[in-house]
Parts: C-alpha cells; structure tokens; sequence
C-alpha cells in the first residue's frame, strides 16, 4: 500500500477511535467483562500500523515515536472523556499501549 493509503487509513482509525471513546453517554456496559480493553487494544493497535505505513518506519526510533504518538492520543483521550460523562481509566490507558506496542511489532514482524 501507499504511503498516502496508510494515511488514509490512519485518519479513519483515528476518527473511530475519537468517535467511540468520546461519543456522550456511551459506555460498553452491554459487552462482557474485559471486552473493552480488547477494543481499545485492537483500535490502538490499528492505529499503530497505519501510523507505522503512512511513515514507513523501518527502524526502532520510528516505531517508538509511533507508539508514543498513540499512547499520547489514548491518554489525552481518557483525559477528555470526563467532559462528555464518560469515566477515565488507567486501564483503558494500558490497553491502548499494549494495543500500540503490539501493533508496531507486528509492522516490525511484517515488514
């Protein structure tokens, strides 16, 4: 894929992700236990890859600044989330590195 494709597709995972988690009232109290995390792991991780494409990160400085950038959107996000009445959670900050980190590993692995 192109670089410009990966962009493209990070925008859109971004967009999700700031849609699902600042969307008011909006909670996952219809999952199972845990099954939020996982949420937020594989959206951060999406967010991971297509940041790694767009920049065709090819050394470990590039995949780290990656995974900072996507950390940094989860906790500037968890941050904001008590202003729409949703709850901040240190988990959910957690799972959206693990879900980063785990998705510049895999861009590592595949590439």
């Amino acid at each position: 894929m192109t670089p410009r494709r990966w962009r493209v597709l990070a925008v859109l995972s971004i967009a999700a992700v700031l849609a699902g988690s600042l969307a008011p009232g909006s909670t996952g109290g219809g999952l199972p236990a845990g099954a939020d995390k996982l949420l937020h792991a594989v959206g951060y991780a999406t967010i991971a890859v297509s940041l790694s494409g767009a920049r065709r990160a090819e050394t470990g400085r590039a995949l780290v600044s990656v995974v900072l950038a996507a950390a940094l959107l989860g906790v500037g996000i968890e941050v904001v989330q008590p202003t729409v009445g949703r709850t901040a959670s240190v988990l959910d900050a957690a799972a959206n590195l693990l879900g980063a980190s785990a998705g510049a590993v895999g861009w590592w692995v595949a590439t």
